[in-house]
C-alpha cells in the first residue's frame, strides 16, 4: 500500500539512505533540486508539519538543503528544532568517550570520526576491513560505555555512540506535541537501525511509516530505495495534498 498524505499529515522523514543515496563519506552525498523544491511544496501545503529526523547535525542538515530550513530532528535526537526555530540541544558527550573513539579511529586508515558534540559517528565505509577490530574493542569498552550512561548503535558501516536514553523516537514524541504537528497523522520513513526507535513508537501515535531497502516492524510499505522515495514525494508534490 502506498503510505498517503493529506491536509492534515505530519510528515517526518530520515534522510541518509532514505532520502538520498548514501555515498563514500557524509559530505560527498547529493540533493536533487527536484526533490528540495518537492519537500518545500509539502511542507507549505502541510502548513509546516514536516521535519527531517536525522543522525546529522542540525547544520549539516541545513547545509544540505538550504535554504529549506524547516522543524528537524538532528543527531539522532539530541538536537531538535520546532517549526519555530527554537532549539534543544543535549549536553557533550564526556571527554573520556571522545578520546576513546578518537583512539579506536585511529587504528586504520579510512576510518573516519564525525564528532557531533552530543554524539559521535565512527564510520568505516571506507575500511571495512576495520569492522571486525571495532566489534571486539567496543564489546571490550562496553562496561566503561555504560558507566558514562553512552549508548552504541551500528548502523551501515557506522558505529553510533550517544546519550543513554536519546533517540529518534523520543525526539520525535517531543515535536509530536508541538504546532503545527500536534494532533496529525503522523507518517515517518526511515531505514537503519536508529529509525527503529520512530517506528517503534508510531502505533501510540497512531502513526503509519515506510521503509526503505528492508522491512522494520512497524512500516506498511517498503520503498526500494532512495530514488522511488524521492520520486513519490517529486509526485505527491506535483499533485498537491488532498
Amino acid at each position: 500500500m502506498t503510505p498517503s498524505l493529506t491536509a492534515d499529515t505530519a510528515l517526518f522523514l530520515d534522510i541518509d539512505g532514505t532520502l538520498l543515496d548514501l555515498a563514500r563519506t557524509p559530505e560527498s552525498v547529493v540533493v536533487p533540486i527536484a526533490l528540495r523544491q518537492a519537500l518545500e511544496r509539502l511542507c507549505r501545503d502541510l502548513d509546516g508539519a514536516l521535519a527531517f529526523v536525522s543522525g546529522r547535525t542540525l547544520e549539516s542538515i541545513d547545509s544540505l538543503f538550504a535554504p529549506f530550513r524547516p522543524a528537524a530532528i538532528g543527531t539522532h535526537g539530541a538536537e531538535i528544532r520546532g517549526a519555530d526555530g527554537r532549539v534543544e540541544r543535549a549536553p557533550p558527550l564526556p571527554d573520556s568517550v571522545r578520546a576513546l573513539f578518537r583512539g579506536l579511529a585511529a587504528k586504520s586508515p579510512g576510518l573516519l570520526l564525525e564528532d557531533k558534540q552530543s554524539a559521535l559517528a565512527l564510520h568505516y565505509r571506507l575500511a571495512p576491513e576495520a569492522a571486525p577490530v571495532l566489534m571486539a574493542a567496543l564489546e571490550r569498552e562496553a562496561p566503561f560505555l555504560a558507566a558514562q550512561k553512552a549508548q552504541v548503535i551500528h548502523g551501515k558501516a557506522v558505529i553510533d555512540v550517544r546519550h543513554a536514553g536519546t533517540d529518534k523516537g523520543s525526539a520525535v514524541l517531543r515535536l509530536a506535541r508541538q504546532t503545527p504537528f500536534q494532533g496529525r497523522k503522523l507518517l515517518f520513513g526511515g531505514d537503519d537501525t536508529t529509525d527503529a526507535d520512530v517506528f517503534r513508537i508510531l502505533p501510540q501515535l497512531g502513526g503509519h511509516g515506510f521503509s526503505v531497502g528492508r522491512d522494520f516492524p512497524g512500516a506498511e510499505r517498503l520503498f526500494e530505495n532512495p530514488r522511488a522515495v524521492r520520486d513519490w514525494l517529486i509526485g505527491l508534490a506535483e499533485a498537491g495534498v488532498a
